[in-house]
Parts: C-alpha cells; structure tokens; sequence
C-alpha cells in the first residue's frame, strides 16, 4: 500500500492546506470584525440617540431648575420687602412729625402742633389705599387710627389677636428692644374681610410727645403681587428651537402655556378628551416626584402630531407643576448627521479590513510556493505570532474603544496636553464649543482661547493650584474661533508618573452661555421692557421712590418728565405695528443719549416714556431752567426724521413735567401730575414742555427774558462797580473789594443773586469777569500815582466758570501788563466750591498767578466741605470769615467758637484773616480781642461808587455810611 503522503507531495499537501488553513483563518476572522463592526454601528446609534435625549433632558431641567430659583428667589423677598417698604414710610410720616414740629415749637401751643400732625397724616394713604399712619402713646392709648376713628382717644393696652398677642404691647416693645428693629408681626382684619390675618408693622419712638408713629401691611398681599409677576415672565421664557415653560395647578387647570393660550384657565373637566388625558398624565408625574413624560401633540397651528419630550416638577411652595418640553423632531437632523458619521466610519474600517485580508491571503500564498516544505514551521510560527498579536491588538482595541468613546461622547470640551502645555488631542465637543478643528489646535497652547478679561494675577493663581493643590476648577471667559468671547466653566487636572512628575494635563470646558443668558433673560424680564430694553413700570417706580427718598435727603430737586407721542395711533393705523414698533425703538435710544448717566428713562406701555431726573438745584427757579433745558434737548433729538423701513417719518413729542422737593407726594401722584402737564402741552398745539405749577411756567418766562437782556448789558454799558471798604485794626481803609451791580434801564438796581448764577449757566461771566478785572487794573494804576491811595489793595471775585476758562492765566496776565501794575495790590478771590472743584488743578493755577505777585484770598471760609488736607496746599494770602458766623457771634455761643478757631487756624498757617459781614462795634470787639484785624462791612461802610470811596480814604470809618444805600445788596 502507497501511503498517500510522500516526501515529494507533503510538503505541497502541506502548504496547500496551509494555504487553505490561512485563508480559512483570514476570511473568518474579517467576517467577524465586519460583525463586530456593523455591531458597533447599531450601538453607536442606539447611543447617539440615548445622549440626545439625554441632553435635552439635562436642558429642560435646567429650565425647570432656573424658574424654580427664580420662584423662590422671589418668595425670599416677600417679607424683606414688605419690612423695607413699611420701614420707608413710617420715617416719611415721622419726618413729617419732626419738620412740623420743629417749625412750630415755640410759635404755637403743642396740643395744637399735635393737631397739625395728626391731621396732617390722617388722609395719607399707599399701598393702593390699603395702608395708612396710625400714632399711639407709650401707655396705649390711641392717637390716630384713620379706619376706626371712634378708637382714637381709648386705651388699646390690652387688645388682643387670635393667637393671644397684645398687639399694643407688641408695638411698644418694638421700639425699647435694638433686636426688635421697629418691627412687630400680628394679625389684624384687611379691608372688607371678616378673617383676621398677618401684618407687618413698623414703628418709631416720637420722643418730644412720648408718641408712636408707624404703619404696616398684609404680607399676602406683596405674595399675590409677586406670584402674578412671576406667571407674567415665565410666559415670556423660551429657549432652544420650540421650548417653553407651562404651569398647570394640583388640580390640572392650565394657569400659562404661551403656545396653547386657549386652555388657560379652562377646568380639566370641559378640555377635549385628548387634551385633558395629557394633562391628567402630567398632574399625575408631577404628584409622584416628578420626572420625564412623553406624549404626542401638536405644534401651534398644525393638526397632525409630534412626539415630545418633556419634563415635570412640583413647586410646592404655591401648589404649581412646572412643564418644560421640546418637540423630538428637534433631534432628527442632529441624529442623521451621527449616523452619516457612524456609517462613514464603518465603511472605512470594512474597506480597510478588506485590504488587509487580501494582502495576508497573497503573503500566504507566495509563503507557501516559495517555501514549500518550510512553509509547515513557517504557518506554524507564523499562527502562533499572530495569534498573540490578535490578542494584544483585541485587548488594546478594547482599551481605545473604550478611551475614545467616553473622549468623542463626551458633552464637554476635553482637552489633552503633554508637560510643556502643548495641545495633544481634542474632542468634538472642544471643536463644537470653540470653533477650532483637531489641526488646528494640537501642538499649541491653550492661550490661544484667553479672553483677555483676566490679568495675569488670575493665571498665576490658577497654575498655582493646579500644581499645589492636584487640580484647579472655576468660571473662565474664552473666546472662540470666531471672536466670540463666552463664559465657561473650566477643569484642569494633572497626570503624574510613578515618580510624581506631570506628564500630561487634561482640562475639561463646560460652555455656560446659555445659562448666563437664561440668568440675565429673568432678569430682564423682570424689570426692563422687551421692545425697547428700557426699565419698565415695576423699576421705574422704584427709581422714583429712590429719587423721592433722596431729594428729601439731600434738599435738592427732581423732576418728573412725562413724555407722549404726537399723533403715534396714525403711524400704527397706515403703516402697522411692526412699523410703529421700530419708532419705539429708536426713540427709546434717542432719549437715553439726552440724559445723564444717573438719571432714568423708561416705558410705560404704547407710546408712553417717563424721565426722572434728579439732583438738579435746590433753588426751585435754577431746577425748572434745568429741567427746560433738558426737555428742548428732547424735543429737538425727537424732531429729526426717522428711517424707518426705508421710509422717512416725522413725529413730535408733548411733554408733561412736574418738579418735586421735600415731596409728600407719592409716586402715583407726581406721575399724574406729570401727565396732567403732558395733555396740556397736548392742548397748547403739541410738541411742546408745559410745567405742572403754572407759576413755574411764568417764572421761566421771566428767567428767559432776563437772560435776553443780560447778553447785551455789557455792551449797552449797564454794569457798574461798587467799592466796600475794607479796614485794618485803626479803622483805616486798607483796600476795597470789587462789587458789580447792573443799573438796567427799566429793572433798575438788579441784584447779583438774581444775575450772576444765570451769567455763569450762559458763559457770560467769562466776558463780564474780563471787564471787572481790567476795570479794577485800572484803578490801580490810577491809585498808585497819588500818596493816599497807593497803599490800597483791590479784592475781585472770581468765578469758578471763569477760573476754569483755559486761558485765564493769560488773561490776568495781559490785564496786569497792559495796566502796567504791581500785582502785589490784586487780590482775587476764591470760593471754597470752586477749589473743590479740582484741587489739583487749582493749585496748578493759584502757584503761577502767585509768582506772578497776584494774591489770594478764600471767600465765605467755613461754609463749604474745608479739609486741612488741602487747605495747607493752597497758597494763599487770606481767609475771609464767612458773615454767617460773624451775624450772630454775640449770641451764639456755637458761632463764637467757630470764628475763634477759624482766627486762630489762620496765624498758626501764616495766613492773614479777614471778618466780613461786621455791622456792631460788639462785633468789632470781639473780633479784635480774639486776634482779628481785619475788617469789612455795614459798620464801617455800604458799598459805594469810586468818588464816595476815594473821598473817604485815609480817614476812619467808625459809622456806617448812607450816601450810596440805593446801590446796596
């Protein structure tokens, strides 16, 4: 018998069937890995699918997260509110108290100021007429009780609520205990209410009559007003492509749904079947944790329905279920794109694997007819080979599948780096948050996402703990590929050896745009107007309040400016709302370019602006000029056209204002007088400013008609200067100081008061100042020709206007060199307002004019903010003793005390001192035995013209003069 396997044919059987063996092997492992592959394709999809929805899940709980905070963020200021606002208005009444009593001690019997006051406070009513002032004694008897007078004059002392506190004794105690604060909570009836519940009351001790003076509130009632405001800005909430927030109560009835607003307010029992079996479901969620719910319904205006995703949360506090939801649609074209790219990726490994297969199948088979009967112990080595790098490439490719899909799946942005910073790899999500692709980035550093808003110092800080502390996390502005700067939440981690020594860095970036903007979202909403980003009525009130608060503070005025559209229905009517909408929009900017930074512009709805202005001045005359000025800066930006969508449209303004000082009005009433003045600006032919007191429109009139005459009183000659002596120790004339008067031709004498602070609003005192400094340059020129008079000095008043003129050293300069002067004998004065002004440029000025000769003296010292700090800086020759302080030095002890320490400040700075205002010969004594010898006023001589002063220099001015008494202040 042959056996069938010789020497010559084993070695071909042999590599024949090891030739079959490999190929069997190649073909039958790619088989697999193509199962494999397919495999991974349906998972990958399957978990595609799963982080989207994911996601969306995190977004709407987010959403629900943000309107709960906000929810509770404004529960949180129920009664924190309520205690601000009846704290403001008990100290309103108790200024009342005090101002009313402070004007009237003395000058009337006290039961009769305590009249005054209760009948003063009796009708003032806030908080929608609901609140009131009641006043009680510290032994509780009733004062004022406004809605139960038949009270006032009995003892409350024992009344009771419900609950067993004495509501008197409460109230008492809250003014003897610091803890208390003022503060007292009981229960009381509310208007029309047979059920008792809680308030809030604020007190204050009135001390010169042993009195209480206070009001309180419901706090169910600032609740009620907050839950309505918060419905009103959830509906307004949108976020991603069709996401929005519903509110439904415990019993299913829909309270918002922004895009099904016909089943607001509808019982669950009268919806439609379909309807209702969803919202039954949702309550139902909600009641049993809350969670995720899916459903099928429309979208707004379509019949045929859509899945949707939603999520459901119940806020106790109020009994609301939370609804946030999105349409799954949302997410198809996001999931098409990952399954191109999945099957895109799956093609190209099958591809690839195919190449591979051929290629080993051509080795094995040119192995197996060139080696022949080696190629037995050849397949042999070769099998066992690659059996084991199957088998470490399967374990590693297990390693990096699993690496790669938590680093590509990942939501955040992941960055690797090695030890030197340099960028190794990126995710996709690094490239969907910032913008940058894979060769873009790697090899670089980070820095190239730096925002630019953080200083070194941060950075530093940061590397530190990343070093330090094994890692370091925190929110980071970036910016992206495009530009964009935006916030995110940043992670850095390091890698360490076994040796402890970093390797790599990993950082992980989180995009918090749509967060941030969510936060600003309510906040807007909350406060500013949608169309126009303008503060809406709820801020606009609370500016005025603060306004209001402040005038009363400061003693300086404010003003109401109510501003309506002339004819704004006709453009709505032809040209439609949209139309209509784009004006609003850019008359809200031109208003905010008329207006200070501090003060506040807003919309009230349609067609309706309000302007408050504050810290205008306390003179009510100066603040109404202030507040035209303001109003025709409005009415000429209103004026000009507008473009809208290609068109050119016209519109006017009619304007109401109503100024407001030591205001007892409320906010409501100021508002309405400023609308009462905006229709009769309407009535007098539009686009026009009409006051509120038509006494301040006639004041205005007269105000502007002095300012015509003044711009050509200088030119007409009208001006002239008096001279008020100004005397030493002996009673000598020792100079004079320059005072200007303005002779007008029909007004006659007009008093500086009413022109100098108009002269200095126009810029006229520029000119004005130049004329009365070459006038007294002058006369020194004359003066210094003769004995008698050429030891006098000449005082001039400088204003701050004209101080700060860029070229007023040049031009006291050229009045002393074209005079031919020795400036030693000019002395100008400054006020204390003026150097605060700028101190240091101030001082620049006063140290040239001073090596020039020219002295300086500080007018009305002690009246304004001085400060050593800079009084010692300045050079000047002179302090002038305000005659405030000198009018009463003999019966004030208080002023005796300030004109001493002013004299004796004055000698220990090597500063001469100088009392104005002297009218007694006790003055006089006083002055001179405390060290002051210096003098000037009505004792020693009025103002008077140059031929009256000049006839009494060398002589001593005991008496006042009376020649020139029709030319005095």
């Amino acid at each position: 018998m042959v056996h069938p396997f010789t020497e010559r044919n084993l070695p071909i059987l042999q590599s024949a069937g090891m030739l079959v063996l490999a190929a069997l092997t190649t073909f039958g492992v790619g088989a697999y890995v193509i199962w494999s592959f397919i495999d991974h394709f349906e998972q990958g999809l399957a978990q595609t699918e799963a982080r989207a929805v994911a996601v969306q899940e995190a977004l709407l709980d987010n959403q629900l997260t943000a309107v709960a905070n906000r929810l509770d963020h404004e529960r949180s200021r129920t009664e924190s509110l309520l205690r601000e606002q009846v704290r403001d208005h008990t100290d309103f009444a108790f200024t009342i108290a005090q101002r009313l009593y402070d004007l009237n001690k003395g000058k009337m019997p006290e039961d009769e100021i305590k009249t005054l006051i209760i009948e003063t406070l009796r009708p003032l009513r806030f908080f929608n007429g609901r609140g009131y002032y009641f006043i009680d004694t510290l032994d509780g008897d009733c004062v004022l009780l406004p809605t139960v007078p038949d009270l006032e004059g009995t003892s409350l002392w024992d009344n009771q609520d419900p609950t067993g506190h004495y509501i008197m004794r409460g109230l008492v105690d809250a003014v003897r205990s610091p803890v208390s604060e003022g503060y007292s909570t009981y229960k009381w009836y509310p208007p029309q209410m047979s059920e008792m519940r809680e308030k809030i009351a604020h007190v204050r001790e009135f001390k010169p009559f042993n009195w209480l003076i206070g009001n309180g509130e419901y706090t169910y009632q600032i609740e009620a007003d907050l839950r309505d405001a918060a419905l009103e800005e959830i509906s307004n909430i949108r976020f991603g492509a069709s996401g929005y927030v519903a509110i439904l109560t415990t019993d299913g009835m829909m309270l918002s749904s922004p895009n099904n607003t016909e089943v607001i307010g509808v019982p669950l029992s009268d919806l439609p079947e379909d309807i209702r079996a969803v919202q039954t479901a949702v309550v139902a969620k909600a009641k049993s944790g809350g969670g995720t719910i899916r459903y099928r319904w429309p979208r707004p205006g379509e019949s045929e329905k859509i899945r949707k995703l939603s999520r459901v949360m119940l806020y106790e506090p109020w009994n609301w279920i939370l609804v946030t939801g999105i349409y799954m649609d949302d997410m198809d074209e996001f999931l098409a794109t990952q399954r191109a790219d999945l099957g895109t990726y799956v093609n190209s490994q099958i591809k690839g694997l195919s190449w591979v297969m051929f290629g080993v199948f051509s080795i094995s088979l040119a192995l197996s007819v060139v080696f022949g009967r080696w190629v037995g112990r050849i397949l042999h080595a070769y099998r066992s080979d690659l059996e084991a790098r199957n088998r470490d490439l399967a374990e590693s490719r297990n390693r990096l599948k699993l690496s790669a899909q938590v680093f590509d799946s990942s939501g955040e942005a992941m960055i690797i780096t090695d030890a030197d910073n340099r960028i190794l790899a990126i995710n996709p999500a690094f490239t969907r948050i910032t913008g940058y692709q894979a060769d873009e980035a790697r090899g670089r550093d980070p820095k190239f996402l730096e925002s630019g808003r953080h200083d070194p110092s941060f950075f530093r800080a940061l590397w530190k703990d990343v070093i330090e502390s094994d890692g370091w996390s925190g929110e980071i502005w970036n910016r992206r590929r495009d530009g964009e700067v935006f916030p995110s939440w940043l992670a850095i981690n390091p890698v360490r050896d076994e040796i402890g020594t970093i390797t790599h860095y990993i950082g992980t970036l989180t995009d918090i745009t749509q967060r941030k903007a969510a936060e600003e979202k309510i906040r807007e909403l909350a406060f500013y107007d949608p169309l126009t980003q303008l503060p809406n009525r709820r801020l606009l009130r609370d500016r005025l309040e603060q306004a209001i608060a402040a005038s009363n503070r400061t003693g300086f005025h404010g003003a109401v400016l109510f501003i309506d559209l002339d004819n704004f229905k006709t453009l709505n009517d032809t040209r439609g709302h949209d139309v209509g909408d784009l004006l609003l929009v850019e008359v809200a900017q031109r208003l905010r370019h008329c207006l200070r930074d501090q003060d506040t512009v807003a919309r009230l709805g349609g067609d309706e602006f309000v302007v408050v202005l504050v810290h205008l001045s306390r003179n009510e005359a100066d603040a109404a000029t202030q507040v035209e000025r303001v109003g025709e800066k409005i009415m000429l930006s209103l004026n000009k056209p507008y473009n809208l969508a290609g068109n050119r449209h016209d519109i006017t303004p009619s304007i109401g204002a109503c100024l407001f000082h030591w205001a007892q009005e409320s906010t409501d009433t100021l508002l309405r007088h400023a609308d009462t003045a905006m229709y009769q600006a309407k009535q007098r032919g539009r686009n026009r400013l009409c006051f509120f007191d038509p006494a301040i429109q006639q004041a205005l009139m007269e105000r502007a008609r002095l300012e015509s005459e003044l711009r050509g009183a200088l030119g007409r000659d009208e001006f002239i200067c008096l001279y008020q002596p100004q005397v030493d120790g002996e009673g000598r004339i020792s100079g004079a100081e320059v005072l200007l008067r303005w002779r007008h031709p029909t007004l006659g004498i007009v008093s500086p008061l009413a022109f100098i602070p108009l002269a200095e609003e126009t810029g006229l005192i520029v000119p004005i100042g130049a004329w009365i400094l070459n006038h007294a340059c002058a006369k020194l020129k004359a003066w210094s020709k003769l004995p008698e008079t050429a030891h006098l000095t000449l005082a001039v008043n400088v204003s701050a206007v004209q101080f700060r003129e860029s070229d007023f050293i040049t031009r006291v300069e050229r009045a002393i060199t074209s005079h031919g002067i020795d400036p030693h004998f000019l002395k100008l004065e400054l006020t204390e307002s003026l150097v605060l002004e700028d101190v240091e440029g101030t001082i620049g000025t006063m140290k040239h004019l001073k090596s020039l000769g020219v002295g300086f003296s500080m007018d009305d010292f002690g009246t304004g903010q001085s400060s050593l700090t800079y009084l010692k800086r300045l050079p000047l020759d002179q302090l002038k003793i305000d005659q405030s302080f000198v009018r009463d030095i003999i019966a004030d002890p208080n002023d005796a005390v300030i004109v001493r320490t002013i004299i004796a400040m004055s000698h220990s700075m090597g500063l001469d001192v100088l009392a104005e205002g002297v009218e007694t010969a006790d003055q006089r004594d006083f002055l001179m035995s405390n060290g002051c010898r210096k003098f000037q006023g009505y004792f020693f001589g009025h103002p008077m013209d140059i031929d009256a002063f000049e006839a009494k220099t060398g002589l001593p001015l005991l008496l006042e003069d009376t020649e020139s008494r029709s030319l005095e202040r």
